[in-house]
């Protein structure tokens, strides 16, 4: 009986053990539509704007923020893993607090200070803490099923170098185009670890779908991704290179890399990348847009652009999306972004560099007309299968529309107030499209000339009467700008330039108040005058005094002077035109400063001095004696 009681004892703590044992080390499985499991919203890195496949720096302060169904009852969450202090047991790991509940989902965030590569998942438990739900995520490439945070410091992502048989398309060094028809010819893509070595784990992934690569950077996973193991290739003292091949069948495969430190991103070895680097290959597929016109395109032409396509369907459609800003300085929009469908203009054939048939497609799109000064920003788009892609990814196509009447000078190399009759004239003619018809220039004196064909030198020489007068000399100017509907117009402009001549000098009178005295005693004087030129008008008015000063007295009518020194001096008043006449006026002063004689001492006088300076020590000296007695 008592062997029985010890076998049941034993036989009863054996199940409780495995029982206990299963709890601590069997969490509940769920189905994804489970309410109690915690489901990754996101996270947000403290000084960055974007989260999106980053290799953040040490020290990173880390937000993660999950939700659970709002009426599940759920105690709590936590998130375990390993690095940045996590440990791999979910009752241990880091607790999120309570957030907010919205409509059917309750949220809880939590923070923690990232200091080496960090995976981890999020944990939910009801009531008892062992009773807990494990987030249910899809195994990426050769890393386990967790999120990922890559570190800068910790090592280097792979960073793309080429694609054998595939080459850059135009402007778009992140789209590469693969030769139509190349099944004899698969696409090789080499990438590069820094400081790698030849057993680094290396995974190429590539999907029909963009988003998907980017969504996976922060394990979003689906099922359109397929990921492919690289090789090694080549190994240097500061690199491993690692290739693999690509098959594909589709219009356009997207293409990244990834290893252990993240994924492959825009930026040099030392500095923060944040943005992914993800390649676009066409299957023989490419197509780019430009103006019908080569030529720089106006405000009287219709805006005409063709989209050249490589190996399109007839089921497919084009267009251009463009918006439209007032001026280089004013970027207010005038136009918002318009789309605009293209047309079918016509379909060829030609053999690639591969020696492969390729299919030319060109379509064709009219926008209209715009202002002079206007920019026109647009991009040619594609529609395939209910996908849209673009020419430009953001780079946008930009046209400057301009003027379409010819900028016309024409202008004197001396001055337009002349005082002699040979004139040389600098003009120019700027077009931006189409050809000078007619070009001429009237001098205004019943002489003019054709200056079409004449040279380049833009100069031309012309002698006018020698009549004091003005003239209006113009420069006329036609030209014929052929337009899209092979309508020529007439488009004419002038520029103009008045020549003044003036032989004649201006009129300069002295007026009385003027010192006139016949000597100068003080050497103060003061001039008072005139002046005026009923043509041109005056430009300067100076005296000069006579003793090496000057005074610019243009716009005064009185000035004065005050001489050092006795002399003669010789005063001039120049009043000078715009044309550059001169006339002169001259006035004499005789300046005489009286003498002052200059006595000079005796012997004898300085004795009555030193007689009065002893009798004033002895005066002194006797008060001095009084005071001491």
């Amino acid at each position: 009986m008592k062997n029985k009681k010890i076998y049941s004892f034993t036989f009863i703590l054996l199940v409780t053990i495995t029982i206990g044992l299963g709890q601590l080390t069997n969490f509940k499985a769920t189905a994804a539509d489970d309410p109690t499991e915690p489901i990754f919203e996101g996270f947000a890195a403290e000084g960055y704007d974007e989260t999106n496949a980053i290799n953040f720096n040490e020290e990173t302060e880390i937000t993660v923020e999950y939700s659970v169904g709002r009426y599940a009852e759920v105690a709590g969450i936590n998130i375990y893993g390993l690095g940045s202090g996590l440990n791999l047991a979910p009752t241990d790991g880091l607790a999120l607090n309570f957030s907010y509940s919205l409509k059917e989902r309750t949220y809880y965030e939590g923070s923690f200070t990232l200091t080496n590569l960090t995976q981890f998942r999020g944990y939910a438990w009801v009531g008892d803490i062992n009773n807990g739900t494990i987030e249910d995520l899809d195994v990426f490439n050769h890393l386990d099923a967790w999120h990922y945070l890559y570190v800068n410091e910790d090592g280097t992502p792979p960073e793309f170098i080429r694609f054998y048989n595939a080459s850059s398309v135009i402007n778009n060094p992140s789209v590469y185009r693969a030769a139509a028809n190349k099944s004899d010819k698969p696409i090789m893509v080499v990438y590069r670890v820094y400081g790698g070595t030849p057993t680094d784990l290396v995974t190429v992934v590539t999907s029909v779908y963009r988003d998907v690569i980017t969504n996976a950077s922060v394990n979003v996973f689906d099922g359109y991704l397929n990921v492919i193991k690289m090789n090694f290739s080549v190994e240097s003292e500061t690199y491993v290179e690692f290739n693999a091949t690509i098959e594909f069948n589709d219009r356009t495969l997207y293409v990244c890399a990834n290893n252990s430190y993240g994924w492959d991103s825009w930026g040099s070895l030392n500095e923060l990348r944040t943005t992914m680097d993800i390649k676009a290959l066409y299957n023989g597929y490419d197509f780019y847009s430009q103006p019908t016109l080569e030529d720089k395109l106006t405000d009287v032409d219709n805006i005409r652009l063709n989209i050249t396509t490589y190996n399109t369907t007839e089921t497919e459609s084009f267009g251009i999306n463009y918006y439209v800003e007032e001026s280089a300085d004013n970027d207010t929009r005038i136009i918002p972004w318009t789309e605009t469908a293209a047309t079918l203009n016509q379909t060829y054939y030609e053999i690639n560099a591969a020696d492969n048939n390729e299919t030319i497609r060109e379509y064709l799109v009219s926008l209209g007309s715009f202002s002079a000064g206007n920019i026109l920003f647009y991009e040619a788009y594609n529609i395939y299968y209910g996908e849209y892609y673009n020419e430009t990814y953001g780079q946008m196509n930009r046209l400057t529309i301009h003027d379409s009447l010819p900028s016309l000078s024409l202008f004197p190399l001396n001055s337009s107030y002349i005082n002699r009759n040979n004139i040389t004239f600098w003009y120019t003619a700027d077009i931006a499209r189409g050809e000078i018809t007619e070009a001429t220039l009237d001098f205004d004196d019943g002489s003019p000339i054709e200056i079409l064909g004449t040279g380049d030198d833009n100069i031309t020489y012309h002698i006018y009467p020698e009549v004091t007068g003005s003239f209006n000399a113009t420069l006329n100017v036609t030209i014929n700008i052929i337009r899209e509907t092979d309508v020529p117009i007439l488009i004419n402009n002038t520029a103009n330039v008045v020549i003044y001549l003036d032989f004649e000098p201006p009129e300069l009178t002295i007026l009385d108040r003027t010192s006139n005295d016949t000597d100068i005693v003080d050497g103060y004087v003061e001039l008072y005058f005139d002046y005026t030129d009923d043509y041109t008008g005056i430009f300067r008015v100076w005296v000069f005094w006579g003793d090496g000063t000057t005074s610019n007295v243009t716009g005064d009518n009185y000035v004065n002077h005050y001489y050092t020194n006795s002399s003669t001096y010789i005063i001039t008043i120049m009043a000078e035109d715009k044309a550059g006449n001169q006339f002169n006026l001259t006035i004499i002063y005789n300046v005489v400063f009286p003498e002052i004689p200059i006595i000079t001492p005796t012997p004898f006088a300085i004795i009555p001095a030193i007689f009065s300076i002893m009798l004033v020590g002895y005066v002194v000296k006797k008060k001095k004696d009084q005071r001491t007695q």
